[in-house]
């Protein structure tokens, strides 16, 4: 991949712009970071934890940045920090709204990335006092209302292996930043309703009767699936319940959104409707109220229950229940409960006790070192990093109901999967009491099989190579800890903070935990990974512990320090690049 000047970068940090450090990308869809093919942003999410406060125009640390040797993106901070917005043509929708509002070519910086155009406009005070708005496919980045927010600019590589590159004459070194055109703006106060007089909605029912075009499809079908989720009521808990919501906006997707949304949004509504309900029950809101506020239905009174029925007539068209219609799905679809899981006969269309199933989830066994269990759930993803949805567990936390929910809740930082531990644990474990054939003069009763055994039965394998093999990963995140240490100083005396430096006799002084704090900063250790890799860097040097050395600092403080030599340095560095002598054969011990 491409590799990122100071001089690529002109018209950006030298006009008072704030870059952002981001991962790079390896190669497609590969990203730089821990998680390199398993990301789901490849290339997109900054380094740095703080990045909003560590964004800067300062070219000693921006040239820091970039001198490198790994893959390595840059993107600006939007906002009053470096005065300007990023708006994004996202597809067919935004280019056909673009060339209705006949906004044409703005001479303003414009860059090509993967899906459209970037234009960077000028920031002003006059904008809304949102981070990030769609409005009819134009994706708007503001960074307003104290939410940081960053687009990746050229020269950096985007997850399909492309280069970002700014259209020819129209890069920030070039021209200045234009400010947002008048339409644009009209566009975005009239949709955020706050620039004006409101515009009266209609009721969510009335998508079963009129069909919907592209544009609102998405917005009424989430209004739909809100207003039969608040009639549910406190039921909305039960599975079935749940289930039989999503039917529900399946077949309105299917029969009046035209054309249907996309399985992934439409379970995405199912669930974002669950959440509105299960909010507003929490704050104990009248259910008529909540919805009336959220504009999912008007207040009741005769002259709207009219305009109700008269639009309905108007149409000529019939309740859903009794459409009558030649289309039929090609295939039964999954049911799953809010979380992904299936609440089902083990055998469908029979009498048999619903029992619970993988549904949604997923299992991917890693054969890595040590053996990795990585649960994957689309329902999580919006609480997982980089939104990936997975949640990685060993083999203990994998046997046990109450170690998973444990990992998913630290994972998640939200998901409490044992808030009723009994329940979880019949669920994990199996051994519930169904009846199958219920219904017969003979039902017979059986215990089900744990959702644990009935992921393992469709799990999928992977078989990494060496430098996906966790002491080697652990290998590299050390050695990258190491080769950012500082040179010897004058004085030749070590790091008070602990950080690794050099001293003038070629030796490296570094405190231990202090080096390992860095890296969970960063990445996520298990529980005794730490020693674990400890004993075997040992055992290759074949010694029984590290050399220490002990300095007294300013002050009479005395820290405690592991002195490496070129020796250990150098072992270190084979075993985070090293490959299997064998070429990877996952069948052959290590």
């Amino acid at each position: 991949m491409a590799r990122i000047s100071l001089g690529s970068l002109a018209g950006t940090y030298d006009r008072g712009w704030k870059l952002v450090r981001l991962y790079g990308v390896v190669e497609p869809k590969v990203c730089s970071c821990w998680k390199g093919r398993y990301c789901g942003t490849p290339g997109k999410h900054p380094i740095d934890d703080a990045w909003q406060f560590t964004a800067t125009d300062d070219e000693d640390k921006i040239a820091a940045w970039l001198d490198t040797d790994r893959p390595l993106n840059i993107g600006v901070l939007l906002g009053p920090k470096s005065g300007i917005i990023d708006v994004e043509l996202d597809g067919t929708e935004a280019q056909k709204a673009w060339k209705e509002l006949d906004l044409g070519e703005i001479w303003t910086p414009t860059y090509r990335a993967g899906r459209g155009p970037h234009r960077l406009f000028r920031w002003d005070e006059s904008l809304p006092p949102i981070q990030v708005r769609k409005v009819r496919g134009i994706e708007f980045r503001f960074g307003n209302d104290g939410l940081a927010s960053q687009s990746v600019i050229p020269p950096s590589t985007h997850h399909t292996g492309v280069i970002y590159e700014w259209v020819d004459g129209m890069s920030p070194a070039e021209i200045e930043p234009a400010p947002l055109p008048e339409k644009l703006l009209t566009l975005l106060w009239n949709d955020d309703g706050c620039g004006g007089g409101e515009k009266r909605r209609k009721p969510a029912r009335l998508i079963m009767y009129q069909p919907i075009a592209e544009g609102g499809r998405n917005n009424e079908l989430y209004r739909f699936a809100c207003r039969e989720a608040t009639r549910s009521g406190p039921t909305i808990e039960q599975p079935l319940e749940q289930q039989d919501l999503l039917a529900k906006v399946r077949a309105i997707n299917f029969l009046q959104c035209k054309p249907p949304l996309p399985e992934s949004e439409v379970v995405s509504i199912y669930r974002s409707a669950i959440a509105f309900v299960r909010k507003n029950q929490s704050k104990l809101h009248d259910p008529q109220s909540a919805m009336e506020c959220a504009g999912i239905i008007e207040p009741t009174t005769s002259d709207v229950r009219a305009a109700e029925i008269d639009a309905a007539d108007a149409t000529g068209s019939q309740p859903v229940a009794g459409c009558p219609t030649d289309r039929e799905p090609k295939k039964t679809l999954e049911v799953f409960t809010a979380n992904g899981l299936s609440f089902a006969p083990l055998t469908p269309d029979t009498n048999s006790e619903p029992e619970w199933g993988a549904g949604e989830w997923r299992l991917t066994i890693v054969h890595s070192d040590p053996l990795e269990y990585r649960l994957h759930v689309p329902a999580w993803k919006s609480h997982t990093p980089n939104n990936t949805g997975n949640v990685s567990l060993t083999v203990d936390q994998y046997r046990s109901a109450t170690k998973v929910a444990a990992a998913v809740l630290a994972a998640t930082g939200k998901v409490m999967l044992d808030s009723e531990p009994k329940v979880w644990h019949g669920i994990w474990d199996g051994g519930l009491k169904v009846h199958d054939h219920r219904h017969s003069t003979t039902p017979s009763p059986r215990r089900t099989k744990g959702v644990k055994a009935k992921l393992l039965e469709i799990a999928e394998e992977e078989w990494p190579g060496s430098s996906s093999l966790r002491y080697v990963v652990l290998a590299g995140w050390l050695y990258d800890r190491l080769c950012a240490a500082s040179p010897p100083s004058e004085d030749d005396i070590p790091d008070a903070s602990g950080r690794a430096s050099w001293r003038k006799d070629g030796t490296l002084w570094f405190a231990w935990g202090k080096l390992w704090e860095d890296i969970e900063r960063s990445h996520r250790l298990a529980e005794g990974e730490r020693l674990h890799f400890k004993r075997r860097l040992l055992a290759r040097l074949g010694i029984k512990e590290w050399n220490h050395g002990r300095h007294r600092h300013a002050g009479n403080q005395h820290r405690s320090y592991v002195v490496w030599t070129r020796r250990e340095f150098g072992e270190l560095e084979k075993m985070a690049t090293e490959e299997m002598a064998d070429g990877g054969d996952p069948t052959k011990s290590l």
